[in-house]
């Protein structure tokens, strides 16, 4: 569609000139902008962004300006500066963006180091399956003894056990435990 086109199907009906226009050019604008702001926004402002996008453009044809040409290129460009500014105006709500290549990102360097988590994480979950492994009342034990911290006294109250027997139970099992472990190659 020409400028003059869009001109001359104002002239006959302003709605339907807007909608005819809307219709031909939403997906072409709704690309740009979601192009720009996709990373950044959410849907009610893309939306948003888009109203403001053909408000500006029919705003343009209220005024007496003379356009020449095609209008995709007009349309192109109000899109991309108006996506450009939500872009600006959403990022400059947000402290925790940081390029990475700024020289700053240095001073964002987390102490975790993942690589040792999901290690624990994987040992630990093998421990527990090993603990599971080794039945009634034993995993109890163990689990109660070392997960919770808790004393031969609360935990022979739980297994129905004497106090003496707990100590002997939890000892037979660290060693089975152990024996597992290192079967499986690992240490700990």
């Amino acid at each position: 569609m020409k400028h003059e086109d869009f001109r001359r199907e104002i002239k006959i009906s302003r709605d339907n000139a807007h909608r005819v226009l809307f219709d031909e050019y939403s997906s072409y604008v709704y690309t740009i902008i979601c192009n720009r702001l996709r990373s950044i926004a959410k849907r009610e402002d893309l939306e948003e962004c888009m109203s403001d996008v053909f408000a500006e453009i029919f705003l343009a044809y209220d005024t007496e300006k003379e356009f020449c040409g095609e209008i995709k290129g007009f349309i192109g460009t109000v899109a991309k500066r108006i996506a450009s500014d939500y872009y600006n105006r959403i990022n400059s709500h947000k402290t925790d963006n940081i390029s990475i290549d700024d020289e700053l990102t240095d001073k964002f360097v987390s102490d975790e180091r993942v690589d040792e988590t999901v290690y624990s994480r994987d040992i630990q979950n093998i421990l527990l399956d090993m603990i599971k492994s080794l039945g009634e009342p034993d995993s109890v034990i163990l689990i109660q003894k070392f997960y919770f911290k808790r004393n031969s006294t609360f935990i022979s109250k739980q297994v129905g056990l004497t106090p003496e027997n707990v100590r002997a139970r939890c000892r037979r099992a660290l060693k089975k435990l152990r024996a597992m472990l290192e079967k499986a190659g690992i240490e700990l």
